[in-house]
């Protein structure tokens, strides 16, 4: 063979050899990452009150709310109603800032300060109301702060009032209270549920599924405030079904790539028994060897493959077994 010869067949074996550990090294990627997911609709959810004496250190600040006519406290019902209408609100795909999750006093400005950098798209206040002078006074009463969160407050006590009324919790009305949630960027409201010095509806609070009831139709308020809560929970289940597709085919494919499919490593033998002559046992043909070693284990010993698991299982049970002296 001529020097020109021999140095082309040099040159055609290195790209050769190049171009098989490039496929070898090349990782097994899934399918090109899928579209950012729909930004999730923000609803900020306050339990009003909070918080309990301690003894030990009388200057701590606690907050209980009215204690109803049968005994329950206005702090235990809002945090109760608020964790209820949180676990609807993430199941449509909302994510659901709490102001307080535990009994724990939190000032005023906090919670709207907070609701405003969470970028809330929604705020909603959860009280319970007390009346002492007339315990007949009853119904679910809706505050708003000004005119910007009126509309959503004539929306909350509709829904309220169509949704409870059947249920003995009439709609109370809507009224502005200026001096509470002035701040708040986005629609606010504060929703007194019912009123505890009303008997009837303070028996009604001890039903699960009145406070149930309580914390549906509050989200039914929500989405008919903003129909966009609705659409982008569909755009999020729809994101979540499409994601998990490509997941899925991915995987597949990756399983498939992954296989006991010894026929690529073929190509480095040959390399090997033509470098053999060509070069005497040099650089080349050692490499391609070795990638020919390595692509042949991958080929046979394939640890997803589902039929390799088992096998793998069986003999590491028995491994066990044999140590422990049982069979």
């Amino acid at each position: 063979m001529g020097p020109t010869a021999f140095r082309l067949l040099r040159v055609t074996l290195s790209a050769a050899v190049a171009a098989t550990l490039a496929v070898v090294s090349a990782p097994l990627s899934p399918a090109s990452a899928a579209a950012a997911p729909p930004i999730p609709y923000v609803v900020t959810l306050d339990p009003g009150h909070g918080g309990s004496a301690d003894n030990s250190q009388p200057d701590k600040l606690f907050d209980p709310g009215v204690l109803g006519v049968n005994g329950l406290v206005e702090k235990d019902l809002t945090l109760d109603i608020a964790r209820r209408a949180r676990d609807m609100l993430q199941k449509l795909g909302v994510k659901v800032v709490m102001t307080r999750n535990s009994d724990q006093y939190v000032d005023i400005t906090p919670r709207i300060q907070l609701a405003n950098s969470q970028n809330s798209d929604l705020f909603v206040s959860i009280h319970v109301n007390y009346f002492g002078d007339d315990p007949t006074v009853g119904g679910s009463l809706v505050l708003y702060p000004n005119s910007a969160s009126e509309a959503f407050a004539n929306t909350m006590a509709t829904v309220l009032g169509k949704s409870l009324g059947p249920a003995g919790i009439p709609s109370d009305g809507v009224q502005l209270r200026d001096n509470l949630w002035t701040t708040a960027q986005m629609p606010a409201v504060t929703v007194e549920v019912a009123y505890l010095s009303n008997l009837a509806e303070a028996n009604l609070l001890k039903k699960s599924k009145t406070l149930d009831a309580i914390a549906a139709a509050m989200v039914k308020g929500m989405e008919a405030q903003d129909p966009e809560l609705k659409n982008r929970a569909g755009e999020i289940a729809a994101y979540a079904r499409a994601h998990h597709a490509q997941q899925l085919a991915a995987t597949e494919a990756v399983s498939a790539s992954a296989g006991r499919n010894p026929a690529w490593p073929w190509a480095p033998v040959a390399l090997v028994t033509v470098g053999m002559v060509v070069f005497r046992r040099r650089l080349i043909p050692v490499l391609a060897l070795v990638v020919a070693i390595v692509g042949l284990a991958l080929g046979r010993f394939n640890p997803e493959e589902p039929e390799w698991r088992t096998r793998s299982g069986v003999r590491r049970r028995r491994s066990r077994a044999r140590l422990w002296g049982v069979s």
